[in-house]
């Protein structure tokens, strides 16, 4: 389908409309040039004087200070002889700022200097030298089309001077099916925004609180929502989404990974925001544990600077700079292309919403907040071998593939790439899914690869939806970095909350991590042998169970696998709270350690050790389950369980208990289908 022609600016109150359409702009009636590449030079263009410290802020000129909060920034007011906002620079519509005449549909506008958008226009391309800036127009909404690339090795200025402006670089008529992806160097069918050498991009819209929770239960039919905080910047008209939070009754029907809500903001006052319709599905507030309630999410995904594709032709951004990067308040739509692959589409190597390609520690510095990334066909955000990048505040949603990802290993590059320094604070992964669903294997809101000093914390994954062992956050097989991780939460997700599938002696620590209402379990830990910690965390209402243990502790016996202070309360979902999966590693020296957890609401025992989904011989269970609190039936082992299993218990109610599968030593003990020795 294609994309409407770009209409001329409206006036709004930040300064008067253009005087009209040039001939070869957006609506203009002129005569058709022959296509050529104009090249912005100096003379009689050059541009006047910046009124206003909003503008010399967007400059970079070091006199005036930019307001503090962009929405409360003064519009300019001063005007040039032709009504148009005064900048320095050469505006875009004046003939003389180039040499043919202005750029039109057929043409790549090459930029050497300062060149101020202060047009809505169409182009084949736009070329940022090194010397070069691209400042959209801060005073007046300005949005330009490219059918072509547009490469900054110099600079791209987005900076609207209150939140009444928007600025949008939108890519249309893109074919997805001539992209090459890979590679390090631009490539003319791989349209997109490409970032490079020491080019910048200088993005910054309006202050806008992109997620806050509900502060209660929401019920069908509701037109209002108090939130749980301010919402900073939000007005009528911006799009909300609201994340499903319903128990998993149902496991095969995959309503508690869908129910999702959209609506626009009708008013907002205070923390009260009224919808422009009614919500379709209930979300209920969870109460995880007493005085821990949480309720759903709400999602702003409306910003007033975009960087687009079309739905029928998405588009890409390359980073590939020596210079550090900052985008705040931007939205980043249709974009990741696709093509097809053996059966089914699959996203283009390379070519994603957002991608920090090899900077090394160029990217060190760069800042990536509140943007949110819709309606892609590729990962959202992806961080490779770029150093140092902090994400605040993002929103990956309705994302196809993993939405923050990271390269993972291949049989041609079997060590993976490491990448440091990376931060995801207050992020959020939402209705992450794949085509088809069924091939969704492992996929993931946060995939946490290779590297160090890399930091997840108060992070949301929901509405992940993939097949076996998809999850809100993964630490992958053969691609291993030690992560600081605490205060991250996974809901309603197809499978898991986290997903771990590591052979590793090297120290992990999960803190604080909140897993509810996934159709599986809060947590699915594996491979073999290794030694993670998972402390003071809460699994509510997962479907499968709590904890679903593939792994034992390291054959080294200094790394021992542990679990300690947790709360598992299976809300009467799960038959189990900890299921004991087929161990195929080693039979270590220590045994996996449970310690101080509260175990309640299973239908049939906190501990269940199963014969059911073992493929083939599994390794003995060693356990030792210390000092926990049981509300219901605590142990369940199978008749005929592994042999040689060996589970230590003690705490002040039974002291010190050894429990083994039948055809060992002790007497039995019927309720829970186990010899028991005292210890």
């Amino acid at each position: 389908m294609a994309e409407p022609e770009p209409t001329p600016a409206q006036p709004t109150p930040d300064g008067p409309t253009p005087d009209g359409p040039t001939p070869d702009g957006p609506g203009g009636d002129g005569p058709r040039r022959p296509s050529r590449r104009a090249v912005l030079i100096g003379g009689a263009a050059a541009g006047v004087a910046v009124a206003g410290a909003a503008l010399a802020s967007v400059l970079g000129r070091e006199e005036a200070a930019p307001p503090a909060n962009p929405r409360s920034a003064p519009a300019p007011t001063s005007t040039s002889a032709t009504g148009r906002p005064a900048v320095a620079g050469a505006p875009w519509s004046d003939p003389k700022s180039w040499p043919d005449g202005v750029p039109g549909r057929g043409d790549v506008a090459k930029i050497s200097r300062t060149i101020v958008l202060d047009q809505d226009a169409r182009v084949a391309g736009v070329e940022v030298g090194p010397e070069g800036r691209l400042v959209f127009d801060p005073a007046a909404s300005r949005r330009l089309d490219s059918t072509g690339n547009v490469v900054v090795k110099g600079q791209l200025v987005m900076r609207p001077a209150s939140a009444a402006v928007e600025h949008r670089l939108i890519f249309t008529g893109v074919r997805e099916s001539r992209f090459a992806g890979g590679g390090m160097e631009v490539k003319d069918s791989d349209v997109g925004l490409w970032v490079m050498d020491r080019g910048t991009l200088d993005l910054r819209g309006a202050d806008r609180l992109s997620w806050a929770r509900a502060a209660g239960a929401l019920a069908a039919g509701a037109t209002r929502i108090t939130l749980d905080q301010d919402p900073t910047g939000w007005g009528k008209g911006d799009e909300l989404v609201v994340t499903p939070t319903a128990a998993p009754t149902d496991p095969d029907s995959g309503g508690s990974t869908k129910a999702y809500d959209t609506a626009t903001v009708a008013a907002v006052r205070g923390r009260d925001v009224t919808l422009s319709r009614p919500l379709r599905f209930a979300h209920p507030a969870v109460t995880v544990d007493k005085g821990r309630t949480l309720a759903a999410e709400v999602l702003n995904l409306t910003r007033n600077v975009a960087l687009e594709g079309t739905s029928g032709g998405r588009a890409h951004v390359f980073v590939r700079s020596e210079a550090k990067q900052s985008l705040a308040g931007v939205a980043i739509r249709h974009m990741g292309p696709r093509q097809p692959a053996e059966e089914f589409d699959a996203p283009v190597v390379g070519r994603y919403p957002l991608h920090f390609h090899m900077a090394g520690d160029g990217s060190r510095g760069s800042v990536v907040s509140d943007v949110v990334v819709r309606d892609s066909g590729g990962h959202a955000f992806v961080t490779h071998l770029s150093n140092g990048v902090t994400y605040r505040g993002c929103v990956s949603h309705d994302t196809m593939e993993d939405a923050y990802w990271w390269d993972p290993p291949t049989e041609e590059n079997p060590e993976p790439p490491p990448t440091d320094d990376v931060v995801y604070d207050r992020c959020v992964a939402s209705l992450v899914r794949h085509e088809p669903e069924f091939r969704g294997y492992r996929l993931t809101g946060f995939f946490l690869g290779a590297g160090s000093g890399n930091v997840v914390k108060d992070c949301v994954a929901v509405g992940v939806r993939g097949s076996a062992d998809a999850c809100g956050f993964i630490w992958p097989e053969g691609s291993e970095g030690i992560w600081t991780f605490h205060d991250n939460v996974a809901h309603n997700n197809t499978e898991h909350g986290i997903f771990t599938w590591q052979n590793t002696g090297k120290p992990h620590l999960i803190e604080r991590f909140v897993g509810y209402h996934n159709v599986r379990a809060g947590i699915s830990h594996g491979a073999y042998n290794n030694g993670y910690e998972y402390r003071t965390s809460v699994l509510y209402g997962n479907a499968y169970a709590a904890l679903a243990v593939h792994a034992q502790s390291n054959v080294d016996p200094a790394r021992q696998l542990r679990f300690e202070r947790l709360i598992a309360d299976g809300a009467g979902l799960s038959d189990y709270l900890v299921r004991t999966e087929q161990h195929n590693g080693a039979k270590p020296e220590l045994p996996t350690r449970y310690a101080n957890i509260t175990f309640r609401g299973a239908r049939k025992a906190a501990f269940g050790w199963l014969e059911e989904g073992k493929d083939g011989e599994s390794a003995p269970d060693v356990s030792a389950v210390i000092d926990c609190s049981f509300s219901g039936n605590e142990f369940w082992m199978d008749s005929g369980f592994t042999p040689g299993s060996r589970i230590e218990v003690r705490d002040p109610t039974r002291g010190a208990l050894v429990l083994q599968p039948r055809g060992e030593t002790g007497q039995l003990q019927p309720k829970w289908n186990v010899l028991v020795e005292r210890g």
